[in-house]
């Protein structure tokens, strides 16, 4: 009995914590300030770095919007942009040793030398989409992270795209909100269901 009663009080904590987190969620995003957006194009079979920051926190993120009119690829790296780009030209030096500087830096935005990078440096990758055409997202990272963010064409057409970055701030995440919320509320009502079925047996007779 003294059991149930005790399981039961631990259910409706983590039932109203979770109700209270779900509220919390509901709180939207605040902007910062700092926006930045145009319109651009990708050429086949390339890539574009899009953005660099490097103060994100779980506090302080990023809102993304891409609009396009073909399939993207995109990737939200733990990268500083010159370190990335210092590697993708010494890749294609150390294969190409015959270019001169400017075919180097044409010839490093190829998506082969983006593959290798990622493939070189998985642990870089904090994001990546889908092919998509329409993109929204809200980005914090679980510490504090240098991102970039890059476009890939992987198609043989030219892509026209629109982009929108916004810093934002928020109270927390809104996606580890809510996935407490999905853990804390049903585990909550499993733990309070038998001692509220308790207290009602109990009563029912002096009613």
């Amino acid at each position: 009995m003294r059991w149930i009663i005790l399981i039961g009080r631990l259910g409706m904590v983590l039932l109203m914590t979770g109700l209270a987190l779900g509220l919390v969620s509901l709180i939207p995003s605040a902007q910062m300030g700092f926006t930045s957006g145009a319109s651009s194009s990708i050429l086949p079979e390339k890539y574009e770095p899009l953005y660099t920051a490097s103060t994100l926190t779980p506090q302080t993120g990023l809102q993304i919007s891409i609009e396009s009119n073909s399939s993207l690829h995109v990737y939200i790296l733990n990268a500083f942009l010159s370190d990335f780009q210092d590697w993708t030209t010494s890749w294609v030096r150390e294969r190409f040793p015959n270019l001169e500087d400017p075919e180097v830096w044409w010839a490093s935005r190829n998506i082969t030398v983006l593959n290798a990078f990622l493939e070189a440096h998985t642990s870089v990758v904090l994001w990546e989409s889908d092919m998509i055409t329409d993109f929204s997202k809200e980005f914090f990272p679980s510490t504090v992270k240098n991102v970039t963010i890059t476009l890939a064409n992987p198609s043989l057409s030219i892509v026209h795209f629109e982009y929108e970055i916004k810093s934002i701030t928020s109270l927390a995440p809104r996606e580890r909100i809510l996935l407490l919320t999905e853990l804390l509320v049903p585990v909550g009502i499993v733990l309070a269901v038998p001692w509220l079925f308790l207290t009602k047996v109990r009563k029912a007779p002096l009613q």
